[in-house]
């Protein structure tokens, strides 16, 4: 496990080897420079859909869990396929955790969190679902956060059969599923239910079609490589107008169950115990941290974990970057704690 340090009001894991911040961890920096040697290659064509879902996910990922995993499959009464993990050797009723994969709302599968969610269940006694809700832009918003909700009411109503602790549930997810992790815990309080114990936010996008100070790169402070991280993320900007299309085209904007960073405070008040992962460089940082100053408003029993060097999607990456199993074994303690 990296070593973390405490900064005063966030938790920090340094690049290894480095004890600053400011700089792209190594692999980061060859991630994007290959990226960008690749678009210079590609024809000028816009890319389909059926491109970019194709090119989700993180070929050099590995299972680098070390227990015997029993992975079923089943249908939620809703008809959303949910894949459960867990320890063969586990007995009795255990903790669970709904995760919700990236993908920017319109992408991302079951199969792109693969490792992670094995690693997750494998690292303690817990059980993992992983939800296959539906998509944009064939089923926009508010299909994908009901299939995760409704797939939470489906765990709790079947919780003796799957043998898991209804009064331990918690929600994680990475980029859009960080988002709808959000947005199903706010629809858990709004609705009454409070099934959710524990959320884990992982690199969430927190604003749908967001003003200027949301893309505010003047807070992270670059000591290198300024140019490059600059391009990178107003490169991912330009992405954000074709996914808020996609996927909430009709929506205001200040609806908070698209907009985290939204909600009015009497409502973050009600909020589950939160884990905020986010990297140093990553294109949705600075609405995450809003979202962090506007949970600590509210009262929220909120941590935020920043792993520096790190640009987006970094959680995908299970047995090739450190950092990816080491926020993993983060989200475990904490929703464990």
């Amino acid at each position: 496990m990296m070593k973390k340090e405490w900064n005063g009001d966030y938790f920090i894991k340094y690049v290894p080897g480095l004890t600053d911040s400011g700089y792209l961890d190594p692999r980061a920096k060859q991630e994007i420079e290959k990226g960008n040697e690749a678009a210079q290659m590609e024809n000028t064509a816009e890319p389909s859909l059926q491109d970019m879902r194709d090119a989700m996910g993180w070929p050099a990922a590995r299972d680098i869990s070390k227990h015997p995993l029993t992975i079923t499959e089943r249908q939620t009464d809703r008809g959303v396929t949910v894949r459960i993990y867990e320890r063969a050797d586990l007995s009795g009723n255990v903790p669970v955790l709904l995760f919700f994969h990236g993908g920017g709302f319109f992408g991302g599968s079951l199969d792109n969190v693969e490792n992670p969610c094995r690693l997750l269940a494998d690292l303690d006694e817990l059980k993992v679902i992983s939800v296959d809700y539906s998509l944009a832009p064939e089923r926009p918003f508010p299909n994908g956060l009901l299939d995760c909700y409704t797939s939470i009411v489906w765990a709790v109503s079947h919780a003796g059969e799957l043998g898991i602790d209804p009064d331990n549930l918690s929600v994680a997810g990475d980029s859009a599923g960080g988002s709808l992790s959000f947005a199903v815990s706010l629809l858990d309080r709004t609705l009454g239910t409070y099934y959710i114990k524990n959320q884990v936010l992982i690199y969430p996008a927190t604003i749908s079609r967001g003003e200027e100070r949301f893309w505010d790169l003047s807070n992270l402070k670059m000591k290198a490589d300024q140019e490059l991280i600059t391009d990178y993320i107003h490169g991912f900007e330009a992405s954000t107008d074709l996914v808020d299309k996609m996927y909430a085209e009709n929506i205001l904007p200040e609806n908070p169950f698209i907009s985290a960073a939204k909600t009015p405070l009497d409502q973050l008040a009600k909020m589950p115990r939160t884990l905020l992962a986010i990297g140093e460089f990553d294109p949705l940082r600075v609405q995450g941290e809003i979202l962090f100053q506007h949970l600590q408003a509210a009262d929220v029993d909120v941590t935020y974990l920043r792993y520096n060097g790190m640009i987006h999607a970094f959680m995908d990456k299970v047995g090739d970057y450190v950092q990816a199993a080491d926020l993993l074994d983060e989200t475990v303690k904490f929703i464990l704690k």
